[in-house]
């Protein structure tokens, strides 16, 4: 059952609008008297030409490149990767509209549940950071960031803490202020294989913030020198928090970001973020406790047009560094890479020679294509014809990732003059790694769940799905075309998915958009829906006699399988079936005779087509 009232959601949509939504992540213009943006699902708000068009009149969005269509929730969900509940609440803060929920249901519980850790976590943060600047025990923690040469402003912007030895008070604590075993299992405060063993113990603490500011998760940095303890320890993703798609410092530097004349940084650990911070580069992020990813490319490309890499010295480093190019590169961005010199890393230079050190060693840098040259250089014997192969495989996945095809020729003319190859061979050689990354890719696609966005093509659909597309569009219709048509009938998978969502919507009442999509189980079922919701053929007034034309065709098909069903039992068991079992049977096939010509002939009549 939906958390939220129809009130709610129409409060919501009456005091924004579906393009201020969207100019809230990205920038939208102006073409024709329409808004359009750059699509930032498949373009990554790259695009040359904008094909993302928002319509504020019936507050939908559609992407003519992708097919992604929606609403304002909708939009918020797969921009922030967050759940409908957490959408509405996020909308409803920026409307300043007072959330009203419906008693009862799972969908309440899990809500409860979500509320219930966010509110866990910035209480543990604040206890944290009381024991790191109050508490005795947190006095080899002071210290230790007095070593290291990190400031009380940092300490308070970033809000570090210390999480004591004693293995026992967490627990104790956090049940005498009423969280359940439940709620604290879920929190990733806790050892999955030892509950209630604490995660973290004798550790200093930084908490995790997602873009709005909650607190979601939590990394430690080992003060024990315990043998065996690992460095850091990082909070396992837990209904609130994802590794993949959250970053060290982002909240952090988010006003930095939204400047948008800056790049962001993005470096390697929690304490070099720190450190830049210090140093007035205040645009440092960090991944947690994983390769930097996709996902995280996409949320910095919210913000910015660019991403400086500034990885460790080390080989692990210098391979991630490697492996981030081609995701940024791909993302559409640019990218540069700072190679520090006076260090291994951020924190390493802070701690020897202060900020203006620090920000010294980080100014000078190189463009991705110049790093990885650079690189390649010093790896291959470009005197022999091997070495000048492996340089080019070595360049290759940086130029498969080039969407432009003139920046694409002005590096292979600059590899060209550089190997004395031909721009030819480079081009060969190139396309054959193409070639391996394709297979690559469909191989990965072939084992995967995910698959990309199908696009929404009216011509194309069901009369099964046209049918519920229609009447998801009019609910209103559902209670009088019901007794026609059951779920039964139904064949196409998406039309089976929307036909329960009008079930639940029927019975609980729901009048909204927004909430009868959220019904909808099924992905693609749901983006058709929200599609269909902008066409004049499914929302018009006019499609009541091709609705009417489908149902007869849908109740035909079923009335016609019931017939063979029933034919199908005569043949195999006639021999064992009673005088009275075969007349009855045949009744109801004389019955189901009647009503097949009946809706045949009343089809030929209407619509001039055999039924």
């Amino acid at each position: 059952m939906p958390v939220f009232t129809d009130s709610t959601i129409n409060s919501i949509k009456a005091r924004l609008t579906m393009s201020e939504v969207v100019q809230s992540y990205i920038p939208v213009v102006t073409r024709s008297g329409r808004n359009w943006a750059k699509c930032p699902f498949h373009g990554n708000g790259n695009e040359r030409t904008p094909s993302f068009a928002i319509n504020d009149k019936e507050g939908f969005y559609h992407c003519f490149g992708c097919g992604e269509s929606g609403d304002m929730f909708t939009f918020v969900e797969k921009m922030d990767h967050v759940s409908f509940s957490e959408a509405v609440e996020i909308l409803a803060k920026k409307a300043g509209v007072e959330v009203e929920t419906r008693s009862g249901g799972a969908v309440k519980k899990d809500r409860d549940e979500l509320d219930a850790l966010y509110d866990l976590n910035r209480r543990i943060a604040g206890t944290f950071h009381y024991f790191l600047l109050e508490k005795p025990e947190g006095q080899k923690a002071r210290e230790y960031l007095e070593k290291r040469g990190v400031s009380k402003e940092m300490v308070e912007r970033f809000q570090l803490g210390y999480a004591p030895a004693d293995t026992s008070w967490l627990y104790s604590f956090l049940r005498k202020k009423g969280y359940s075993d439940e709620i604290l299992a879920k929190s990733g405060l806790f050892s999955p294989n030892s509950f209630p063993y604490p995660m973290f113990a004798d550790r200093l603490m930084f908490p995790v913030r997602s873009w709005q500011g909650r607190y979601i998760a939590f990394s430690g940095r080992d003060l024990s020198g315990r043998e065996g303890a690992p460095k850091y320890k990082n909070t396992s993703d837990t209904p609130v928090y994802s590794k993949r798609h959250n970053l060290f410092g982002l909240y952090e530097a988010l006003d930095s970001l939204k400047k948008g004349d800056k790049p962001a940084v993005v470096v390697e650990g929690n304490f070099d973020v720190v450190s830049m911070h210090q140093a007035g580069i205040t645009t440092a992020v960090a991944s947690l406790g994983t390769a930097f990813t996709e996902e995280q490319v996409k949320l910095l490309s919210r913000y910015v047009g660019r991403i400086d890499l500034m990885f460790d010295s080390d080989e692990a480093g210098q391979k991630s560094t490697d492996k981030a190019i081609t995701l940024i590169h791909s993302a559409g961005l640019e990218c540069s890479v700072h190679s520090l010199r006076s260090g291994k890393d951020a924190s390493e230079i802070l701690e020897k020679g202060g900020s203006e050190a620090l920000y010294s060693d980080f100014a000078p840098c190189r463009s991705a294509f110049e790093y990885l040259v650079s690189k390649a250089m010093e790896m291959y014997n470009i005197r022999t014809g091997r070495g000048r192969s492996d340089f080019v495989q070595a360049v290759s996945p940086f130029l498969l990732s080039t969407e432009s095809s003139v920046e694409r020729d002005t590096y292979i003319q600059h590899l060209s003059m550089l190997l004395s190859v031909s721009e030819d061979a480079i081009r060969a050689d190139i396309s054959g790694a193409a070639s391996g990354s394709r297979r690559a890719e469909e191989d990965k696609r072939s084992i995967t769940q995910d698959s990309p966005v199908r696009k929404f093509n009216p011509a194309a659909v069901s009369v099964d799905l046209f049918a519920m597309l229609y009447i998801a569009n009019h609910r209103d219709l559902f209670s009088a075309y019901r007794p026609k048509i059951s779920f039964g009938d139904l064949k196409d998978r998406e039309a089976q998915s929307i036909y329960m969502a009008l079930e639940n919507a029927m019975r609980n009442d729901i009048a909204s958009n927004e909430l009868f999509l959220a019904l909808i189980n099924d992905e693609e079922a749901r983006n058709d829906a929200a599609a269909s919701f902008a066409l004049d053929e499914y929302s018009g007034e006019n499609g009541r006699a091709a609705l009417d034309e489908a149902v007869d065709r849908i109740a035909l098909r079923g009335m016609e399988e019931r017939r063979e069903v029933l034919l199908s039992q005569l043949r195999s068991f006639s021999d064992s079936l009673e005088p009275e079992q075969i007349a009855d049977a045949l009744e109801r096939k004389r019955d189901l005779d009647g009503k097949i010509s009946a809706l045949r002939n009343e089809l030929f009549t209407r619509t001039g087509k055999e039924g």
